[in-house]
């Protein structure tokens, strides 16, 4: 694991996530998630290994979602995604560290994430970075494909006061 960059993603660059997901319609992803970039109200965090795209996790800012995503308080991660060849090895942990630091330096004390029940392995990983307290259970569909999962939720540790 050298040479690692993780960087928030520019709306030009959307075509790249054909790399780690078989959307089934691309330009429609395009179009969508440019227009959320744009607003701000949502973004794209990039892990580069050298040149190599090797993973993504998308993060809600706003939402008209309050148990998802509350402007300025909670954040809500999705399409978190590593090449399957790069599973299992770590990049994953340094891919949600970097995002939940980023989230947090932004003054954010809660953080939302969804798993499905038969990820087995984003379980364990999410609770090691406590995503402890279940929120809802969600069901959505994306491109003609649906999903089912819980809602998670991880609060920041408060800060301890200095004298």
């Amino acid at each position: 694991m050298a040479d690692l960059t993780l960087r928030p993603m520019s709306a030009s660059e959307l075509h790249a996530l054909t790399a780690l997901f078989d959307y089934n319609d691309v330009p429609a992803m395009i179009a969508e998630n440019t227009r959320l970039i744009e607003s701000g109200a949502f973004s794209i965090y990039l892990l580069f290994e050298g040149d190599e795209l090797i993973g993504e996790l998308h993060v809600t800012w706003r939402s008209d979602d309050p148990l998802a995503a509350i402007d300025g308080q909670r954040a809500y991660l999705s399409a978190y995604r590593i090449l399957e060849e790069r599973q299992g090895l770590g990049y994953g942990q340094v891919l949600l560290r970097g995002v939940i630091d980023a989230i947090e330096s932004r003054g954010y004390r809660e953080i939302t994430i969804g798993v499905e029940d038969d990820n087995l392995r984003a379980k364990h990983l999410y609770r090691k970075f406590g995503f402890t307290e279940f929120v809802a259970r969600r069901s959505e569909s994306y491109q003609g494909d649906s999903y089912e999962y819980d809602l998670l939720l991880r609060r920041m540790p408060a800060k301890e006061a200095h004298p």
